[in-house]
């Protein structure tokens, strides 16, 4: 879901995943587990980070770092649900915003996170990805 199209946005608010996801980037949530649950954020954004290079994808700006806000739900066994981003760089182009979103959408089909609980989770986090123009 792209925070910028707001037909998605409107639909993923219907959704209210927050509610039946939680946030294990929150300690207060994941005390026990919060190092294992921070290695597979990190994890995951190394994969998307590859995935991204491996479809020669380029925002085409001259930003050092590309900021997003990330909300992803997790299926308990790791396989991404759904996927929110809003990218905070405002000079990103709408076409790149569009293209970033088909490769997240084909990324989530067949990645999953390194993790695991015995019920639905969500990580949820702002995320700087290096931009290399």
């Amino acid at each position: 879901y792209n925070f910028d199209n707001k037909q998605e946005l409107a639909d993923f608010r219907k959704l209210d995943l927050d509610q039946s996801h939680p946030n294990l980037l929150n300690p207060k949530i994941s005390a026990s587990d919060h190092t294992s649950v921070r290695e597979s954020w990190t994890e995951l954004h190394q994969k998307i980070g590859n995935y991204l290079s491996e479809n020669n994808f380029t925002w085409e700006v001259e930003d050092p770092s590309i900021s997003i806000v990330q909300k992803i739900y997790f299926e308990p066994n790791g396989q991404i649900k759904h996927f929110f981003f809003n990218i905070l760089n405002q000079n990103i182009s709408h076409e790149k915003k569009q293209q970033y979103s088909n490769l997240i959408l084909e990324f989530s089909k067949t990645h999953r996170i390194n993790y695991q609980q015995d019920k639905s989770f969500a990580q949820c986090g702002k995320t700087k990805y290096v931009n290399k123009s």
